[in-house]
Formats: C-alpha cells, structure tokens, sequence
C-alpha cells in the first residue's frame, strides 16, 4: 500500500453561517482532507496553523493518527484550542480520503455499524432555552421525516425560525404543555418513542415545573426525575457533554468519551460540523446534538446508507 504523506497544510479565511471562519486544509501525496474552525482572531489561528504546526508534522505519515496527534499536542498554541482539533480532522478526513473509505471507517474500522440518535432543538427563547424532540427510532430516515412533520404543524403557531432552524418564542416555559402534546400526538401517529428535551440554566430552571420534561441540560446536576445532562462528569447525571474543539485532538477525544463510558454515563457531542457525524459512529457514541439547519443530521442518514446493517444506539 502507497503511504500517505502529509505534504502541506495550510489556512485561509472564509465566509461560512454568516462569519469569518477559518478553512484548515491539509495535502498528501494522494488526496486531500480540509476542516472549518470558528475562532475569535482568525488571523492569529492562521499564522499557528502554518508557521506553527504545519512545519512539524511536513512528511510524516497522515494514516498515523495517534502520532499526529500527539506532535499536534506538543506544538500548538494554547490561546487557540480550536485549532488543534481542526487539523487533527483535516489530516483525518484527508487520510481517509486518500484511502478511499468513510472517516468514520478510518476511525473506527471496517466493522462500524452503530450509529447515534440526532436530537436538534425546534422552539427556542430570547433567554436561548430550548425544547428537543429525541426521536428514539428505527432510522435516521424516521428521525427526520418526525422532524419534518413536527416543523409542518409548528408553522402554525410560530412564525420565526432563527439561523439554527429553530422555531423562536418569548418564554419556553409558557410552550412546554403545547409542545408535549404535540409531540405526544405526533409519536403515536408515528408509533414512535421520543422524549422532550429542555436545554437550560441551572438557575432559571430550579424553581420551574419541569414534570413534562424527559431530558434536561444544564452545568450542573439539580433534582431531576429524568435524564440529566452536565457540562463535565457528575455522578448525579446520566449524560455528559462533550465538545470537540476543546478537546484538543481526535485522539484526545477518543479518551475522554471512553473515560466517561467507564464511569457509567453517556457521552453526548455537541456540534455542527458533519465530521462529528462521523467521529460519533466510530467511537459508538450513543448521542449527538446539532442545529437543524447543520448538516449532521444528514451526515449520518448518508453514514446510515453505506452500512449494510445499521444499528441505532439506545440509552
């Protein structure tokens, strides 16, 4: 087999969800393999990426994700955390490019079949509580055809999606009643299990009736009869958030969702880039939470296609 060496990595600006982002990319003798990181000083993140990083990982091999990693790790630059994570992907995606498989096969092996349930919210407040519909299906195919028919009946009281495709109201929790009948209406059409969801703050949500609500994210635990989501690892909660791009690598990541899986809890991603689609299939990570309007969602519905036998993982 042809190695696969990294051959130049470079940064440029771009214009991507109304923002000034900036466009990792990274050559081999073979293919290529890019990622879009959101930084505060896109100029300084680009001058780490080639006058930083880049030298130090020039020829060595892009298929060697472990040492990639940990030259990334050694060499970049604190004040900039995104963008260690952004070319370990970019050297990922390119590496499986150049192999011609998934990213989610690089990562994983030949052998991946599980795929994670999707939850995106669909009502949000001015306060950026929001309400997610966890469709427990069979399919992706049924995740979004759920969604898409939630969106035809909220239409009718709501007028407004905002950027991240959800629908927007003054206050979440006056919705909550309105929203669980629906969604109560909505699965039993469907013959579906889906759970409400409430993303919020510890101190708005304390003193809140939340006995309609299956599963709550806020940072820290509280009294929830239900499924609770924290910031970082409680022994209280039932799921832990994980963001990619503070993890430093895809390596590191790895890690730390398997160190969460051995204390007993889900790790859940959160993120829109469609590479977290594929890096949540090849870790088996139960759960993963993005904006509607991201391409996730159909990420993993095309994830779902090219595996012969899927498999949906439950909590």
């Amino acid at each position: 087999m042809t190695n696969v060496i990294i051959e130049k990595i470079s940064a440029k600006k771009v214009f991507k969800g109304a923002k000034i982002k900036v466009m990792i990319t990274t050559m081999t003798n073979i293919s290529a393999g890019y990622d879009i990181i959101d930084v505060a000083n896109p100029e300084e993140a680009i001058a780490d990426v080639e006058n930083v990083i880049a030298p130090e990982l020039i020829g060595y091999p892009a298929t060697d994700i472990d040492f990639i990693d940990s030259l990334i790790c050694e060499t970049s630059a604190s004040n900039n955390p995104n963008v260690a994570m952004g070319i370990s992907i970019s050297i990922a995606r390119a590496a499986s490019n150049s192999l011609d498989i998934p990213l989610f096969k690089f990562l994983g092996g030949a052998l991946t079949t599980d795929l994670p349930i999707v939850a995106s919210g669909i009502l949000v407040d001015k306060n950026d509580n929001e309400l997610i519909p966890i469709v427990m299906a069979e399919s992706i195919e049924d995740i979004v055809n759920f969604y898409l028919k939630l969106s035809k009946r909220l239409v009718e009281d709501y007028s407004i999606v905002n950027i991240n495709g959800a629908y927007t109201c003054s206050d979440i929790f006056n919705e909550i009643p309105k929203i669980r009948k629906l969604i109560d209406e909505l699965k039993e059409d469907e013959d579906l299990d889906v759970l409400l969801g409430l993303s919020t703050k510890k101190d708005i949500v304390k003193d809140k009736e939340l006995s309609q609500i299956d599963y709550l994210e806020v940072e820290e635990p509280i009294e929830f009869d239900g499924f609770l989501c924290t910031d970082i690892i409680y022994e209280e909660s039932d799921f832990v958030k994980v963001y990619p791009y503070e993890m430093g690598t895809i390596t590191e990541m790895y890690y730390y969702i398997n160190y969460i899986m051995e204390k007993g809890l889900y790790p859940v991603i959160f993120g829109n880039n469609s590479s977290f689609a594929h890096i949540a299939v090849s870790f088996k990570v139960p759960f993963l939470r993005s904006n509607l309007s991201s391409n996730v969602l159909n990420e993993v519905w095309n994830i779902e296609r090219t595996i012969v036998n899927p498999n949906i993982r439950r909590f």
